[in-house]
Parts: C-alpha cells; sequence; structure tokens
C-alpha cells in the first residue's frame, strides 16, 4: 500500500529495509485524521500502479496475473468444479477505498475497496452441474463483475529485524460482494453454439444464486493472493516507515 504499497498485487523484488516512493502519500499516526488520510493514500497508491515502479520492485496491476486458481463445486446450483489458468485480473487501479482503519493497539486493520468494473480473463475448465443442466467443457473465458466490493481484515502481529520493527499477517479475512456479474464461457461441450448459448444464459440469469453459492471458495483464493502479497510487503518495510511514528 503506499505509503504502504497496495494490499493488492504489488510484489517487492529488492533485498532490506526498503522506503517508499516520495509519489506515495505517508500519514502520522499521532493524528486525529490518520484513518481517512490512510483510506486517501492507498487508494492514490493504488492508482499509480498501471505500470511497474522499477526503483522499488513493484509490478503493475493492470493487469494482475495469476497463473492457476481452483474453484471448488458448491452445494447447491454451482455444483461443478472449475479451473482458472493464466487468468489476468483488469481494473484493480480503478478502485476506491471507503475505508481503511488501524487499530495500533489490537494490530487489526480493516479494509474496505470497490472496483467499479473488475474484468477476469482466463482459460478454464469445467466439468460438473449448474443447477439441473450439465456442464463441460475448456477453453477462453470472461466475467466481468460491476461495482465489486472486497471487504478484508487483517490481524497482525509485530517482529523485530536490524533494529526496525515489523509487522507480519497472522490471520486474514475477505468477504466479496458484487452487485452484477456476467460470464462468458467459449468452446462448452466441445463448441456445440447452441448448448454453450443455453448454459452462458443460464450462468447470467441465475448469477446471484451461483455466485453465493461459489463465494466461500472465490473468498478463500483471493484471500491468500492479497493476504501473500501485503504480507510480503509488510516484511519488506518497517511499520514506521509505512504508518508513521508512533507516541
Amino acid at each position: 500500500m503506499h505509503s504502504f504499497v497496495t494490499i493488492f498485487c504489488v510484489l517487492i523484488a529488492i533485498s532490506g529495509c526498503v522506503k517508499l516512493p516520495s509519489t506515495f502519500q505517508k500519514c502520522d499516526r499521532n493524528k486525529s485524521d490518520f484513518n481517512p488520510c490512510v483510506a486517501k493514500a492507498v487508494e492514490n497508491a493504488i492508482s499509480q500502479l498501471n505500470h511497474a515502479i522499477p526503483s522499488v520492485g513493484l509490478i503493475g496491476l493492470e493487469p494482475l496475473e495469476i497463473s492457476f486458481m481452483s474453484i471448488a463445486p458448491g452445494g447447491g446450483p454451482a455444483s461443478f468444479s472449475h479451473n482458472y489458468t493464466n487468468l489476468k485480473l483488469s481494473g484493480l487501479t480503478q478502485g476506491k477505498v471507503s475505508k481503511f482503519d488501524v487499530d495500533f493497539d489490537k494490530k487489526i486493520i480493516y479494509f474496505d475497496f470497490t472496483i467499479p468494473h473488475l474484468r477476469l480473463d482466463f482459460m478454464y475448465d469445467a466439468t460438473g452441474k449448474i443447477l439441473v443442466l450439465p456442464i463441460d467443457g475448456h477453453g477462453p473465458g470472461v466475467i466481468d463483475l460491476s461495482d465489486l466490493l472486497l471487504s478484508f481484515t487483517f490481524d497482525l502481529e509485530v517482529y523485530e529485524k536490524n533494529g526496525k520493527k515489523y509487522y507480519k499477517i497472522i490471520g486474514s479475512r475477505l468477504t466479496l460482494q458484487p452487485k452484477l456479474i456476467h460470464y462468458k464461457l467459449d468452446n462448452l461441450f466441445n463448441g456445440d453454439e447452441r448448448l454453450g448459448k443455453q448454459i452462458n444464459d443460464v450462468l447470467n440469469d441465475n448469477w446471484s444464486d451461483i455466485f453465493s453459492d461459489l463465494k466461500s471458495s472465490y473468498e478463500e483464493s483471493f484471500n491468500k493472493i492479497f493476504t501473500n502479497t501485503f504480507d510480503r510487503l509488510l516484511g519488506k518495510v518497517p511499520v514506521d516507515e509505512i504508518f508513521g511514528y508512533g507516541k
């Protein structure tokens, strides 16, 4: 995150104690406006990551690339397994931060982030049932999520390294709340256009029930990705460099 960098997929490739770019706004934890300042700083920082920032080893977020992600079958209408490869997420840098609260006493961060339009491009394979219909296919696909709210909670502990204090994430939770999802899966049933259209229509007509059935699996997968990324940052940048000096 900036003064922090971003919780999202910012990778730090250099070793030792790192200072963040001067374009990343910093906030003073001793001031009453610290949490609103942090929310603004994080949003501004994320918006700067359209491209990599080589000086500190930060990769760009447009797109964020994930080599593999597996989603387990749900227990209701979405009783099909599906895997994604070469997954690319676009739209992260357009997100808005509505909350970034840091409780230094309890060592907890609460972070709400809304992405107006998140696009997932990928190769997929899927097999199982959707409602009462079979689904089987592999090929390219796109999922568009509108007004996606990501709500994170990070539990932290402090440790010391080379005379500096650092945070480490010891627990994390993520909830996902989209307002609309649109699916487009190509090459279903070996390219049968009629059956493929039928399944895509069912997915889109019932997106809310389908997502609810798969929600926990998506949350678990994305939580691991974002938590590992943020934890990597916290291991590089001292607490005082990220959040200012405490009393």
